[in-house]
C-alpha cells in the first residue's frame, strides 16, 4: 500500500492527457484499498446526527440510541462534557432488545432528524418507527439552546393478537442519581434537577431506568413520545427553565411547535442536488451547531475548542451568518468590544488568550465585520463598528516594521500554522495575502462609511503590500513562477507549496494568471485521494511532526473547502466539487467515525485531531455561497 501511494505521490501530472487520466485512476485505486483495508479494521462510531446548542447526540450507523451524549456547559473555558450514553431498548418477557437488533431496519440520519423503521423482532411482533431530534430554529438561539432530546415512537402491532412491551431508556448511572418521578394526568416524569426524562403516558423510574409499557390490540398503532433534557444553571436556558424536569415538560407542551421550527431549519440547508456534497454538508453542520455556547450571562460564542477565536470561528459561522444573524452580529460585537485601545484582537475571547504574535487574528475580524454588512447591509451598525475596525487595520499596518508593505511574523504564533518548526518564517503566503484581503474589505467599508482619508491610507498599503507579494522572490518578493513562497527570517527562501495561500484567490488578491498556476501547482503536487495536502513535499521527520500529518502535509477539510470555493470562483466547479467528495469519503464515511475531524493524515487517509472541528463547517460557505448562491459576495 506505501508504495503504491509514493508512486501516486511522485506521478508527474503535467497537461498530458494521458498522465492526468492515469493520475485520476492512481487516486481512485488507492482510495478503494485504503477504503476497504480500514473498513476491516476500524469499527464505525456512528457520528452525531442529532444536535443544538445544548446537546450532541451519538445515534449509530445500526440504529441504536443513545450511545454518546454530550452536554455543552454553560461555564467558559471547557469543551463539550461527555455524559455517556442513554440507552433506548425494548423489553418483553423479561428479554431485552436493542434496536440494532431488529432484521430489517431503514435508518436516515440526516442532520438534524434521525428517522428509523425497524421491523421483523426476535422477541418482538411490532413494528416502531421513529423520529428523533434536538429543537433548532432559524435565528432562534434560546429555542437552539434547548437542553432536551425529543423521541417520538410510532408503534404497530400488524398481528391480529394483542403484543405487550416495554420501552427502556437506560441512562448512565452518573447522571440519574436520586431520581424521583411524578406521574400526573397523561405526562409522566422522573428527575433530579439536573437530569430528567418525560413520556406523554403512564411510564414510571425504577432501578434506574425508565419504563413507558405500551400495549397493542391486533392491527392497532399508538404513538409514545419521550424528552430527556441534561440541565445546566450557568446555560441561556436557565433563565426559564430552573431544573431539567421543567425543561421535558416544557418540551412535551410544546412538541409539535419544536419539531415544526425544526423542519424549516432543515429546510433551510442548501442543497445542490449532489447527493454526496449534500450528505456532506449536513455532517459537516454539526459542529458549527454544537460548538456553539451561549451561557446565562447572555455571552455567546463558536468554540474553536473552548473560546471565540475570530480565526477558527470565521470558518465555522457561515452557518451562523445565514441561520443565526442575530447570534452572529452579536459574536462580531463582543470581539469588537475586546480590541485594545492599540488595535490588538485577542487571540481568543470568552476566556482572553492573548498573543501579541498573531496576526491574522485582526484579520479575520475586519473580514467577518465586512461578510455580514455585505450580506444585511446595516448601515448604522458599520458606522458605529468602524472606528474600531479601524483600529483594528491600523494596528496591522504597524506590524510592517521593515516598511516591506506586509507585518512580520516574529514568532510560530504568527497565523494558524502554529507550531515550532516555522518559527524562523518572516512571511508567509497565509498572513499576507489575508491582510491585503483586509485591506480591500476596510477599503469597501470605508466607502460605505464615506471616510476618504481612511481610503486613501488603505489604498496605499494594499499597493505596497500587493507589489511585495506579487515580485519574483529573486527581487525580494514571494512569487517562484507557480506559487506563492515563505520568506525566512534569515533571508533564505521556503518554496513549499502551501494549499493555505489560495485564501487570495478566495478574496481576489491575486491575479488571475498566477491564481490559475497556483491551482494547477496544487493539482500537480499536492492532490492525494483524501483532498488536497496543505504542505507539499513534507519537511522531515525532524520538523517535528511525522510527514503528511498536521501541519507538515495533511489534508485539513476547512482549508481544502476554501481552496474549492476558490476553484469554483476561477469556473472550476467539477475540480472543487471532486475534492469536496475527496474529502467527505475520507473524513466522513471511510473513517467510520461520522465526524468532522481536524485534519487527515495525506498519506493513509486516517482521522487526526479534534472529531467535532468547528471550522470544518467551511463546507457550508463553500456550498451556499459558492455553488448555490454563486452571485452573492459575502
Amino acid at each position: 500500500m506505501s508504495n503504491i501511494l509514493k508512486i501516486y505521490m511522485n506521478t508527474n501530472c503535467g497537461n498530458n492527457k494521458m498522465t492526468r487520466n492515469l493520475r485520476i485512476y492512481m487516486a481512485a485505486l488507492v482510495s478503494m484499498l485504503c477504503f476497504t483495508l480500514r473498513a476491516q479494521v476500524k469499527p464505525a462510531a456512528g457520528g452525531y446526527p442529532i444536535a443544538n446548542f445544548a446537546l450532541t447526540v451519538n445515534v449509530s450507523e445500526q440504529g441504536d440510541m443513545y450511545g454518546q451524549v454530550l452536554q455543552n456547559v454553560g461555564k467558559l473555558g471547557g469543551w463539550l462534557l461527555d455524559r455517556g450514553p442513554v440507552r433506548v431498548e425494548l423489553e418483553k418477557d423479561g428479554k431485552k432488545e436493542t434496536l440494532s437488533q431488529f432484521k430489517d431496519k431503514d435508518i436516515r440520519r440526516v442532520f438534524p432528524f434521525v428517522e428509523a423503521e425497524y421491523a421483523k423482532s426476535s422477541h418482538i411482533s411490532s413494528n416502531i418507527k421513529l423520529k428523533t431530534f434536538c429543537p433548532l430554529a432559524v435565528n432562534d438561539a434560546e429555542t437552539s439552546s434547548l437542553p432536551v432530546l425529543m423521541l417520538e415512537m410510532e408503534c404497530t402491532n400488524p398481528t391480529r393478537k394483542e403484543e405487550t412491551f416495554t420501552i427502556v431508556v437506560k441512562p448512565g448511572n452518573e447522571i440519574c442519581g436520586q431520581m424521583s418521578s411524578d406521574n400526573e394526568g397523561k405526562r409522566s416524569v422522573a428527575s433530579n434537577g439536573s437530569f430528567a426524562v418525560a413520556a406523554d403516558v403512564d411510564a414510571e423510574w425504577s432501578g434506574n431506568v425508565f419504563r413507558v409499557p405500551v400495549t397493542l390490540k391486533g392491527k392497532e398503532m399508538k404513538t409514545v413520545r419521550i424528552a430527556i433534557s441534561l440541565y445546566d444553571s450557568d446555560w441561556i436556558s436557565a433563565r426559564n427553565f430552573a431544573s431539567a424536569g421543567e425543561v421535558v415538560e416544557h418540551a412535551c407542551s410544546v412538541w409539535d411547535i419544536l419539531e415544526t421550527k425544526t423542519e424549516e431549519f432543515s429546510q433551510s440547508i442548501p442543497e445542490t442536488g449532489i447527493e454526496d456534497v449534500d450528505t456532506y454538508l449536513r455532517w459537516y453542520m454539526v459542529p458549527a451547531i454544537s460548538l456553539t455556547r451561549y451561557n446565562k450571562k447572555g455571552e455567546i460564542l463558536t468554540m474553536g475548542y473552548m473560546e471565540l477565536n475570530p480565526r477558527d470561528s470565521y470558518w465555522t459561522t457561515w452557518v451562523h451568518l445565514l441561520l443565526y444573524k442575530d447570534a452572529e452580529r452579536k459574536m462580531i460585537e463582543e470581539c469588537l468590544a475586546a480590541v485594545s485601545p492599540a488595535g490588538k484582537m485577542p487571540t481568543t475571547i470568552l476566556p482572553v488568550i492573548e498573543r501579541e504574535d498573531d496576526l491574522d487574528i485582526n484579520a479575520f475580524l475586519i473580514l467577518r465585520a465586512a461578510r455580514f454588512y455585505q450580506l444585511y447591509h446595516e448601515k448604522d451598525k458599520l458606522l458605529s463598528y468602524w472606528p474600531v475596525l479601524k483600529k483594528a487595520m491600523d494596528w496591522l499596518i504597524s506590524r510592517d516594521t521593515k516598511g516591506k508593505g506586509l507585518p512580520r511574523q516574529v514568532s510560530f504564533w504568527g497565523d494558524w500554522k502554529d507550531v515550532k518548526g516555522v518559527e524562523d518564517r518572516e512571511y508567509s503566503p497565509f498572513s499576507a495575502l489575508v491582510y491585503l484581503a483586509a485591506l480591500k474589505k476596510m477599503m469597501y467599508m470605508g466607502e460605505e462609511c464615506g471616510d476618504s482619508v481612511a481610503i486613501e491610507k488603505y489604498e496605499d498599503a494594499y499597493r505596497k503590500g500587493y507589489d511585495i507579494v506579487n515580485k519574483p522572490i529573486e527581487e525580494g518578493g514571494m512569487w517562484n513562477g507557480r506559487y506563492y513562497c515563505q520568506l525566512w527570517k534569515n533571508g533564505s527562501v521556503n518554496d513549499k507549496l502551501l494549499e493555505d495561500q489560495t485564501i487570495g484567490i478566495l478574496f481576489d488578491v491575486v491575479p488571475r494568471d498566477k491564481a490559475l498556476k497556483i491551482i494547477e501547482s496544487l493539482n500537480e503536487m499536492s492532490l492525494t485521494p483524501y483532498g488536497v495536502a496543505e504542505t507539499f513535499p513534507y519537511y522531515p521527520k525532524e520538523f517535528g511532526l511525522d510527514p503528511a500529518t498536521y501541519h507538515n502535509g495533511a489534508v485539513w477539510p476547512w482549508v481544502n473547502f476554501m481552496d474549492c470555493w476558490a476553484r469554483i470562483r476561477l469556473g472550476q466547479k467539477d475540480d472543487a466539487i471532486d475534492i469536496i467528495k475527496r474529502v467527505g469519503r475520507a473524513d466522513i464515511i471511510a473513517s467510520g467515525d461520522w465526524s468532522a475531524n481536524e485534519h487527515i493524515n495525506s498519506l493513509t487517509g486516517e482521522n487526526l485531531g479534534f472529531h467535532i472541528q468547528g471550522w470544518s463547517a467551511a463546507l457550508f460557505g463553500t456550498v451556499y455561497f459558492g455553488l448555490v448562491n454563486p452571485d452573492i459576495v459575502p
